[in-house]
């Protein structure tokens, strides 16, 4: 009796300093800081690109330059405030599936770090536009069209890794169905998010000819994703870790 007394002790102290609500709230909030941070650094760093002229887009870039750098040190301060969702998600969910809460954390955490090996791209292409060091060997057409490759390579990274964030939202929206203390119908929601962002960012990557479709999946990925995600948001501000669970279970 001792002894099981003893190895749950640490686990109460742990639920006890990080109670339900607070870790809530941690995970409201940085999503919050996500949502605003984001939407700012991928409408800067998008911007400047013209996919059919590299001469228009290295000059955007150049004469946007402290802007774009603006919109990279922003989306470094998401990826960080990604971490604390992928940690406090884990905190708040593992009374329902520590398993399976483990995991989507994991997989929140793969998305930033593809993410952030995709900005050095960007790292690349600041280097690239400033006319200064080893880039002054580069013809103009050559600059240009290094330029352009390292976009398409942040892109192709950022696609690659909105894929592991689809399938975090998937195995998130699973654990909450399978809890008595979320609402199933917004886990249901948060699992479909999932759902589109894995099969609209493989189709980003391995279709030749998404853009020819792109203004009809944008809009879907939009349509499908949002109500998870932003319901999400909305309950783990208001109402996350509220009412105490009936019971607990981990398989």
């Amino acid at each position: 009796m001792s002894g099981l007394i003893a190895d749950a002790s640490p686990h109460q102290a742990h639920q006890a300093a990080i109670p339900q609500r607070r870790a809530a709230l941690i995970a409201g909030v940085a999503y919050v800081i996500i949502t605003v941070l984001s939407l700012f650094a991928i409408s800067v760093l998008d911007g400047p690109i013209e996919p059919d002229d590299p001469a228009a887009t290295v000059d955007n870039i150049e004469n946007s330059e402290a802007l774009f750098r603006s919109g990279l040190a922003a989306f470094i301060i998401v990826l960080i405030a990604d971490v604390v969702v992928a940690w406090a998600l884990y905190v708040f969910f593992q009374q329902a599936s520590r398993e399976l809460s483990l995991l989507a954390a994991w997989f929140r955490l793969l998305y930033v770090a593809i993410t952030a090996t995709a900005l050095l791209n960007l790292l690349v292409v600041l280097k690239l536009v400033d006319g200064n060091g080893y880039s002054t060997t580069l013809e103009t057409g050559q600059r240009d069209a290094q330029v352009m490759l390292s976009l398409d390579a942040y892109n192709y990274g950022f696609f690659l890794g909105l894929v592991s964030f689809g399938v975090h939202l998937l195995l998130l929206g699973y654990v909450m169905v399978k809890s008595n203390y979320a609402p199933s119908i917004l886990g249901t929601l948060v699992a479909l998010a999932g759902l589109t962002y894995v099969a609209i960012n493989l189709a980003r990557v391995v279709l030749p000819n998404y853009r020819d479709h792109e203004d009809l999946l944008l809009p879907l990925l939009v349509v499908l994703a949002a109500p998870g995600e932003f319901g999400l948001l909305g309950w783990l501000l208001w109402k996350g870790g509220k009412a105490r669970p009936a019971a607990a279970s981990n398989p």
